[in-house]
This record gives structure tokens, sequence and C-alpha cells, in this order.
């Protein structure tokens, strides 16, 4: 009897550290599996974004020349998001440590204000691009690309252009 209680306690003392690798597998697994959902999701809404607004170029009879420079606009401005898009992330990430921690109030309503003007800054440039692509367009075009907007309701908007 006592050599069965010996060999299972033996045995458990092996499943154990057994079963927290499971675990952490299995946890390491989902983890991955949840970034390659964000990552497929954040590709189709870019390429959502992108289809909408090839039908906006088209509707809005761009010429060749037109399309060409807001191309260029789109390309610079969007480089440069990314760049914001990281530094958000991060101190989103920097955020969510603080409250887990004992951070105090003071450096949480720094950290809060960090992120706001990142938030800021990054809205700034976006509206600098719509300015420069409004720049390229004629009247007319101004015209019906405000209706096509107001057309999409609350979830369009210049700035996602």
């Amino acid at each position: 009897m006592k050599r069965l209680t010996i060999s299972t306690l033996a045995a458990l003392l092996l499943a154990i550290p057994l079963g927290a690798s499971a675990i952490t597998s299995e946890a390491q697994t989902n983890s991955s599996l949840s970034e390659d959902n964000t990552s497929i999701i954040s590709q189709r809404r870019r390429k959502g974004r992108g289809e909408r607004w090839e039908r906006m170029m088209e509707q809005l009879d761009l010429t060749s020349a037109q399309r060409a420079e807001i191309k260029d606009i789109r390309e610079k401005y969007s480089s440069e998001d990314n760049a914001f898009k990281e530094e958000i992330k991060a101190s989103r990430e920097k955020m969510q440590s603080l409250l887990a921690s004992d951070a105090s109030k003071s450096e949480l309503r720094r950290q809060h204000q960090q992120m706001q003007s990142l938030r800021q800054k990054m809205g700034d440039r976006k509206f600098e691009g719509m300015l420069e692509v409004r720049e390229v367009l004629t009247s007319e075009q101004r015209t019906k690309m405000a209706q096509l907007i107001k057309e999409r309701g609350q979830y369009g908007g210049f700035h996602r252009f």
C-alpha cells in the first residue's frame, strides 16, 4: 500500500510540470491565433477602405493627373501614420501595465495625456492630408465628394480618405 502511495505521488509530481507546460503551450497558441485574427481583420479593413476609396475616385471622375497626385498624398500620410499607430499602441500597452500596477494617479494621468496627445497629432495629420486632397479637386468634385460622404452616414467621413 505504501508503495502504491509513493508511486501515485511520484506520478502526480511528474504530471504537474507536464500539465503546466501544456497549459502554457495552449495559452501561447491561443495568443498567436488571436494576433493572427487581429491581423486578418486589420487587413480586411484596409482592403475595404481601399475599395471604398477607389469607388469614390471613380464617382468623382478624376483625371489621371488628379489620381496620381492624390495617390502621392495618401502614400505620404499613410507611411507616417503607421509610425503614429505604433506609438499609440505602445502608449496604450504602457497604460494597461500602469493600470495593473501600483502606479499613482498622477502617473496614470500623465500616460493618459500622452495618449491623448498622440491621438490629437494623428487627427491633425489626417486633417492636413484631407486639406491637401481637397486642393487637388475641382469645386464640383468637392461638392460631389461631400455628397458621397454624407450618403455614407455616420461611419464615413472625409478623414477616412
